[in-house]
């Protein structure tokens, strides 16, 4: 981790011209805590290029303060940052009381999380830090089979994720994640769809959010795709994919949106009630494709 005397550097609001957040939290208040990621190892990410760095909690308080007129009015906050919730949670209770000092009106806090990080705390303190606004967590999960994590290096196993949103039920903390339709390539999709929708139906999210995977410079899976070793999706066989993965899906109460369909369609609904009309409408769509409309 890189650690910056904040002296040497003028406190911006934000580092980037760009932010990023779930869609889900485009009217949250941001508050910028990290940049990277603990992990730093997917090879899908470009963000794993960037330099890793959790800003002081002195860094912290000035952007909560320059942050007040953006707040005002909002309820909500998300911390930025690839995966906050690795910090320490004495850390992060600090950064609340930051929150709580600065911004009065916001009441919930939301942030991005691996698997793991969920795995490293106890109970009591996620709890301790739903007590103090946290209720929700939005994660990675990409995939639901372990043959793409592993492929993708992502630093977890299947029965671990499914342990930590076990865990997450329990104490009452809402999850939602982003999916890579195409995450395992032409030789992994048909597994990718039917062992994501397993995963999915144990661990009934909140929402789920779909993403088609993009291939970035200087990546690893960039080279991986120049050496003959990868062999992306098309649009319609993600398509396919996410049609046969919403399919399967038996979920109780979740949001899903896919946000990359032939890449310009998006699908909304809510599951259980919408299923057929998800389903339906990826039909449609794949129809329309094979006829080149």
């Amino acid at each position: 981790m890189s650690e910056h005397n904040s002296e040497q550097r003028r406190i911006t609001l934000f580092t980037n011209e760009e932010i990023y957040l779930p869609i889900w939290e485009n009217d949250s208040a941001p508050l910028e805590v990290q940049l990277g990621c603990s992990w730093h190892r997917c090879k899908f990410c470009d963000f794993a290029n960037d330099e890793y760095h959790v800003f002081s909690l002195p860094e912290i308080e000035a952007k909560a303060q320059m942050l007040q007129p953006i707040a005002e009015g909002k309820k909500r906050l998300f911390l930025l940052g690839e995966n906050p919730f690795s910090m320490p949670t004495d850390r992060l209770e600090w950064i609340f009381e930051i929150v709580n000092r600065w911004l009065p009106g916001i009441e919930e806090v939301a942030m991005y999380s691996r698997f793991d990080d969920v795995l490293r705390k106890t109970d009591a303190e996620i709890g301790g830090l739903k007590e103090r606004g946290l209720v929700e967590l939005h994660i990675g999960l990409e995939s639901g089979s372990q043959a793409v994590l592993d492929l993708m290096d992502k630093g977890i196993t299947v029965i671990e994720a499914l342990r930590a949103c076990e865990r997450l039920h329990r104490i009452g903390i809402d999850f939602s994640f982003t999916m890579m339709a195409g995450a395992g390539g032409r030789a992994l999709s048909t597994e990718h769809a039917r062992e994501s929708a397993m995963f999915l139906n144990a661990a009934q999210p909140k929402r789920v959010w779909v993403t088609g995977l993009l291939l970035w410079e200087s990546t690893p899976l960039a080279r991986m795709v120049e050496a003959g070793q990868f062999s992306p999706c098309s649009f319609e066989q993600r398509l396919r994919e996410m049609r046969d993965m919403c399919a399967a899906l038996e979920l109780r109460d979740c949001t899903f949106v896919d946000s990359t369909v032939l890449g310009q369609y998006t699908i909304q609904g809510h599951f259980p009630e919408q299923k057929d009309a998800i389903v339906s409408t990826m039909e449609a769509l794949l129809n329309a494709q094979a006829l080149n409309l």
